[in-house]
């Protein structure tokens, strides 16, 4: 009959099913995913819902919304708006222009009134008004 004595348990088997475990862990990591899944959906699908039930806020309040102070307009590149000043500057000391044609003013190189000037042996009295030569 049995093996073991009358009265006493019989001996517990200690074997552990590991495809069983195994299963159980796919059919809960897939209940898990799919529980996530179905959530995230029912959230997006209620969140919509709750922004088309929303009533648009009123325009009086938009207008009358205190409206912030704007920043100092600083700029962003600094170095092309100082070269293209300097090249402007530029051509002005180094090229020929008329200032007022009528009256016969011109603008003349730097360099060529300077060699003007020491032509000259003297600077011009500026104390005096300058007479404008006529053509």
């Amino acid at each position: 009959m049995s093996e073991h004595a009358p009265g006493s348990q019989p001996p517990i088997d200690h074997e552990i099913d590991a495809r069983g475990i195994g299963r159980i862990g796919v059919w809960l990591a897939v209940v898990t995913v799919a529980g996530f899944v179905i959530g995230w959906g029912f959230y997006l699908y209620l969140s919509r819902a709750e922004k088309r039930l929303d009533a648009r806020p009123s325009p009086i309040a938009e207008a009358n919304a205190p409206r912030a102070v704007p920043g100092p307009t600083l700029q962003s590149r600094p170095e092309g708006e100082l070269a293209r000043y300097r090249h402007a500057e530029s051509e002005k000391l180094e090229g020929w222009a008329w200032v007022d044609r009528e009256a016969g003013v011109a603008r003349v190189p730097v360099a060529r009134a300077i060699d003007r000037v020491a032509a000259a042996g003297a600077l011009p009295d500026f104390s005096q008004p300058l007479e404008i030569a006529t053509p």
